[in-house]
């Protein structure tokens, strides 16, 4: 990489659409404590192409949280087992000992939360049948969110389709739109329990330098529900515990695309190479 295809937060301007796939590879694979010119110049152009995204949180706003599992208690009226959410610390992630996450590495916890119930149960992956526990928070003081919502489920594919066909370059605007909405789309990919570690790198690099910029709290969306919003406290100490109910997962929606292209097998193709839909019938000439 030269000089001139590094990003430039003087402008600011973006080298390419591509530049967060770019900075995303670098990272998990090649500079991830130690920044080259490359990483510095991407994260820097970041913090300077930051428009209209500041959102406040205000003191006492009650969000949720999730959690696999509940509590059960023998109540003093001989019903036997009673179910209970789980208490105030259960709720919260244990300072020093959080597993990895999409905004944080293992060890340095922050506070998943969501804007609504669904969400919040939704984000744990759970079956049907499950038990849940689900609590709401109340923030303690106003916090500085930076939201990431904007470019939910946007492909920057349309920006660039029309230059790469008329072979015409980007604007300054076009390419940080583009790379935006590629930021926007890592911190809101769903984690799943298969991911690679590595995977969490780019986006956990991300926040920690919103952190660093000031920023109190991000927002996303949830891939699961259009009117669900994540937010993560970068400090769990910001809200505190008001009360949890236990719950069952009655029942799950499934939604899908197909994403790739359908193959067939040989003998389901026609001799010019398109598929079959099923057996053609043969036809007979009526005797004259």
């Amino acid at each position: 990489m030269t000089a001139t295809d590094l990003d430039d937060s003087s402008k600011p301007e973006f080298s390419s659409y591509d530049s967060y796939r770019h900075f995303a590879s670098r990272v998990r694979h090649e500079r991830r404590y130690v920044w080259d010119a490359p990483v510095q110049a991407f994260v820097d152009t970041v913090l300077a192409t930051i428009k209209d995204r500041d959102v406040e949180l205000r003191e006492g706003m009650v969000l949720f949280r999730a959690q696999a599992g509940i509590e059960y208690y023998v109540s003093d009226e001989n019903q036997g087992e009673q179910p209970s959410g789980y208490g105030a610390a259960r709720m919260k992630p244990r300072p020093n000992r959080s597993t990895e996450g999409r905004a944080n590495p293992a060890g340095m916890p922050v506070l998943y939360l969501g804007t609504t119930e669904k969400n919040v149960i939704s984000e744990i992956r759970p079956w049907v049948g499950a038990e849940v526990s689900v609590a709401q928070l109340k923030l303690k003081r106003k916090l500085r969110a930076l939201d990431l919502s904007q470019g939910h489920g946007k492909s920057h594919l349309n920006l660039i389709l029309g230059h790469i066909l008329n072979g015409t370059p980007m604007s300054l605007e076009e390419k940080e739109r583009a790379v935006w909405i590629s930021i926007d789309n890592a911190f809101s990919q769903p984690v799943t329990r298969s991911d690679d570690m590595a995977d969490y790198v780019p986006t956990q690099i991300l926040a920690e330098v919103f952190k660093n910029a000031g920023y109190d709290a991000i927002g996303y969306k949830s891939q699961f529900g259009e009117k669900g919003l994540n937010i993560v406290l970068f400090n769990p100490d910001d809200a505190d515990v008001i009360n949890c109910a236990p719950y069952r997962v009655t029942g799950l929606e499934v939604s899908f695309k197909e994403i790739g292209n359908r193959w067939y097998r040989a003998e389901n193709m026609n001799p010019s190479g398109t598929p079959t839909t099923g057996k053609s019938k043969k036809t007979r000439k009526a005797k004259a």
